[in-house]
């Protein structure tokens, strides 16, 4: 059939080729052929036929959207535009003098085969949005679309240029739906035409993009004028404008609309959308439309009532802006989510057409590496690599999140400036900034001030502070004093800075001012060179009526808190006493969960709540301060001399979003000396392997049962050498340092004992102790190395070892208990006159010293103890002559290393240690930690008895060794 209309021809060779792919030359010959036109008259046929084909298709339009390479084999989807473009074609009557006649109505396949007809006009409303003169609230009822400036073709062609039958309609409202990126736009509508046109059936519709010129932009524009400038386009009197579709009477009403949240004045602003629409190509814009979406917050999310609530700007009775936020409710039916939301959630807002269209806004995060101008000197800053301006959208959440900042990019230097990271939230553009907040919770360092300093050399200023760190650790740094001082900074100048430092060499003899910071309080960043910055000086309050720190007076107005008396202070009150807002009123017991305090003036107690968080300090003078964190640490504070205290509360958002003081401590200054207990506690177990950049790493059991191998930055002075068992089975306190690695607290070891369970309770150590409920208590009895688990322990009426940390650095009410079996079996005194008891140990290199307490050993014997100590399995053997005075190590590769060696006869000496101090004591014997019931093994000679508690004291305090062993009994008791 397709052959006898000449639509197609084959391959020429009198062959068809049906299996073959059609290219985009031989569909569109097919198609012309389809509309009328004849393949031999325009020579669709011969060697030239796919030049001809497509001269006459482009010609045609049938191209129209089409950019491949017509040789090719057609995809479906490009087959389908051909097909579509083709509909649109006038068809071909006849033919005259080899000239193609169309019917004279203009007819198209579409027209003649399917009734279809073609209709413009400019859509001026549906049911997103309308532009009539209206509120940005208007918009027509689903599968409602009216159009303005009406024309209705008498064909459906798109190709014709002359003789086409056109009616001018004027406006039109018809049964279809258009989408809102359609508003202001000319588009063209395929209809099946019926007496009265407004009922007549939609088939497609589609913006015509030859008449529409149109102009967008999200960023900084000075005027219209200058935006348009090169393009053809201006704007006239009747040009209109809407803002989120809302009707304004003059450009310069709209302008002002956009502008008013930054008191600028610009045709557009970065991140507002401004579309200029010329909807005919007459180079007369007709619409300048601009989008404008806020960065606002929910405020409640109601699944039940099917409500969201949203933040906006409040707005004064003559509908000016106020800087303060109001709300508002929507229905659910009334909001299009473009993500899912909750309370408290960031959101970008707009509003027009009666709906409030939701998402959720990108946010970046990162570290601010640059600040910088473009080529328009625009300021933009560099985060992860990419570059960002600031937005000028409406931002109605930070007027009510602390923990929002508007972004200011003039102060970006500063906030948030390139040592911290942030989270840059974005508006809908993706290219614009609106608003920060840190990227993690701020941890705040806090430290007292020990001593302050300034200098100057030449023309630089430079400062140090001594400080005690909350982790109870002291450290001297130098000051980076232009982080320190200037807008929003701790010091609003250089002179602030001096001041609260003091000097000495600057201010000479009668004017020294040096520490004068002493007994203050700072929080500050430490850069990874170890220079401090000082971010604040903690203040004293505005207080409320009833004493606590009023709602908005957390170091409102206040004046530098000083704990103690410093009369080179920049202070007046603080040169006589102390510069705090309260005094204790009651005593402080360890472990107690609140403060009371009393405020002048005020006649009720105060009363401060105390968490495991809480940072004490502590200080009367140089001699006697000290820092403790959390109520189970701190100590007892009297308050018969009504020391003075200051608090510096919790904040918390409350109903408005803003921070407000609670009744608990984050900080608390003490003007008073305390046994503050030390912080957590780890159990040792023992020392790993060596490494072999001879770090010390310790197998340990924290508080809370977890079993670790730890890295030792710092032995706080105890041996921890892995072939000395004495620092083990014992337990430490510890600072974890933030590289990973841990630091033992120097005076801090707490001893093993033995102890039972007295009755349920009670446990019978040293002292009796309280056992409450909440206690811990580990078995680390089959524990040799991090690998292996603690288990949930007990004590019962049976003895076991057992290392107690106390609630309280001197109390009875234990905190967390690590035990272990005691060995049950009497200790037997070597009776193997070859062996017996054996000590190797290597004080020197070089050396060996072997402890035996048989009366000799062979050379064999020391020669199998020396193999056995060093534990190398590259030994080949071990020489060691008659005289036992040395012992050569022969490795596998033929290398060796020779020992010289020193034999001790020692002795048995069975302990018995008797308690009657009803104390925690600790018994040592030539310096090494001793127990009741332990089998010593001593050298002939005098051995030194000592014991460490308070004001005790043990006798005998030596034990003498004469060749036979011995049952001495060591008893302790009260000075």
């Amino acid at each position: 059939y397709c052959f006898t209309l000449g639509i197609i021809a084959g391959r020429g060779d009198g062959r068809f080729d049906p299996a073959a792919n059609v290219t985009g030359a031989e569909a569109a010959k097919m198609l012309l052929v389809a509309a009328g036109y004849d393949p031999s008259i325009e020579g669709f046929v011969g060697t030239d036929w796919a030049i001809n084909t497509n001269a006459k298709a482009s010609s045609l339009g049938l191209f129209r959207n089409f950019t491949k390479n017509i040789m090719l084999p057609l995809s479906r989807d490009d087959a389908a535009l051909l097909i579509h473009n083709a509909l649109d074609v006038e068809m071909i009557q006849k033919y005259e003098n080899g000239y193609a006649i169309a019917f004279s109505d203009h007819r198209t396949i579409l027209s003649a085969m399917y009734g279809v007809y073609k209709l413009e006009g400019v859509v001026t409303g549906n049911k997103w949005a309308q532009l009539d003169g209206t509120d940005s609230d208007a918009a027509l009822r689903s599968g409602k679309t009216n159009l303005e400036e009406v024309v209705l073709y008498g064909s459906t062609t798109a190709s014709t240029v002359t003789g086409e039958s056109k009616e001018y309609v004027g406006d039109l409202s018809l049964s279809m739906d258009t989408t809102v990126d359609m508003i202001g736009k000319t588009v063209t509508v395929y209809i099946e035409k019926t007496t009265i046109l407004s009922n007549s059936k939609v088939l497609g519709v589609s913006t015509k993009d030859d008449v529409n010129v149109i102009k967008s932009t999200t960023a900084n524009s000075d005027t219209l004028a200058k935006f348009l400038k090169g393009t053809g386009l201006a704007a006239d009197k009747d040009t209109q404008y809407y803002v989120n579709y809302g009707y304004y009477k003059t450009q310069a009403a709209a302008e002002a609309a956009i502008n008013e949240y930054y008191d600028t004045a610009k045709f557009n602003l970065n991140g507002i959308s401004a579309e200029v629409i010329d909807n005919d190509d007459d180079g007369t814009v007709d619409y300048v439309l601009y989008l404008m979406e806020t960065l606002s917050e929910v405020r409640s999310y109601s699944v039940k009532n099917e409500t969201i609530s949203l933040y906006s700007y409040a707005r004064d009775n003559n509908g000016k802006l106020t800087q303060k936020a109001d709300s508002f409710s929507e229905d659910f039916e009334n909001v299009v989510f473009n993500d899912e939301v909750a309370t408290n959630d960031v959101v970008l807002y707009v509003q027009y057409g009666g709906r409030t269209y939701i998402s959720l806004p990108e946010i970046v995060t990162g570290k601010m590496t640059r600040v910088d101008r473009d080529k328009a000197s625009e300021l933009y800053i560099t985060v992860e690599g990419e570059t960002y301006k600031q937005s000028f959208i409406p931002d109605a959440a930070s007027l009510v999140d602390v923990d929002l900042t508007h972004f200011e990019i003039g102060k970006a230097n500063t906030t948030p400036g390139f040592d911290t990271a942030y989270d840059f939230i974005l508006d809908s553009t993706g290219e614009y900034v609106v608003a920060i907040r840190p990227a993690e919770e701020t941890v705040t360092n806090y430290a007292l001030v020990l001593n302050s300093a300034w200098t100057q050399n030449a023309l630089t200023k430079s400062g140090m502070v001594k400080v005690l760190k909350a982790d109870g650790t002291e450290a001297t740094y130098d000051i980076n004093w232009k982080a320190s001082v200037g807008s929003s900074k701790a010091f609003a100048d250089d002179a602030a800075l001096e001041s609260y430092l003091g000097t000495r060499d600057v201010n000479q003899a009668t004017d020294n001012t040096l520490g004068a910071a002493i007994g203050t309080v700072i929080t500050y960043t430490l850069s990874d060179d170890d220079v401090l910055t000082i971010k604040s000086v903690l203040k004293t309050h505005t207080l409320g009526n009833d004493g606590y720190v009023a709602e908005n007076g957390n170091q409102a107005g206040g004046e530098y808190a000083y704990i103690a008396t410093n009369a080179k202070s920049v202070n007046d009150v603080a040169k006589n006493g102390p510069n705090t807002d309260w005094t204790l009123k009651k005593t402080y017991d360890s472990g107690d969960a609140s403060v009371v305090l009393k405020a002048d003036g005020v006649q009720n107690d105060v009363t401060y709540a105390i968490d495991r968080n809480t940072v004490a300090f502590y200080y009367t003078d140089s001699k006697n301060y000290g820092v403790a964190v959390g109520w189970q640490n701190m100590g007892k504070v009297d308050a018969a001399n009504d020391p003075a205290v200051q608090v510096y509360p919790v904040l918390q958002k409350n109903e408005a979003k803003k921070l407000a003081p609670t009744k608990l401590a984050e900080v608390i200054l003490f003007n008073a000396n305390t046994t503050a207990s030390s912080r957590d506690y780890m159990f040792v177990l023992n020392r790993n392997a060596y490494t072999a950049s001879d770090k010390l790493w310790l197998n340990v059991v924290f508080e809370d049962g977890t079993a670790k191998e730890i890295e030792i930055k710092d032995d706080g002075g105890y041996n921890f050498d892995n072939k000395d068992n004495s620092a083990y089975k014992k337990a430490y306190a510890y600072v974890a340092n933030s590289d990973g690695t841990y630091s033992v607290v120097s005076n801090s070891v707490q001893n093993a004992q033995t102890a039972n369970l007295l009755k349920v309770g009670t446990v019978n150590g040293n002292v009796y102790y309280a056992l409450p409920d909440s206690a811990k208590v580990w078995d680390v009895t089959d524990m040799t190395s991090a690998s292996d688990e603690p288990v949930a322990g007990t004590f019962t009426y049976v003895d076991v070892n057992a290392v107690i940390i106390p609630t309280t650095s001197e109390g009875s009410v234990i905190r967390t208990a690590f035990i272990w079996d005691k060995d049950t079996t009497t200790p037997e005194k070597p009776t193997d006159p070859v062996y017996g008891y054996t000590k190797v140990s290597e004080p020197t290199t070089g050396t060996l010293n072997i402890d035996h307490y048989a009366a000799s050993l062979t050379a064999r014997q020391v020669a199998a103890l020396v193999r056995e100590h060093l534990n190398d399995s590259d030994i080949d053997k071990v020489n060691v002559p008659a005289d036992i005075k040395s012992a050569t190590v022969v490795y596998k590769d033929g290398t060796s290393i020779t020992y010289n060696l020193t034999l001790t006869r020692v002795y048995a000496v069975d302990l018995t240690i008797v308690n009657n101090s009803g104390k925690s004591v600790t018994v040592k014997v030539d310096g090494m930690t001793v127990y009741n019931d332990d089998v010593l093994y001593l050298a002939n000679g005098q051995h030194n008895v000592t014991v460490e508690g308070d004001s005790v004291q043990v006798s005998p305090t030596t034990i003498t060794v004469s060749d036979a062993n011995q049952t001495p009994t060591l008893t302790v008791t009260n000075q």
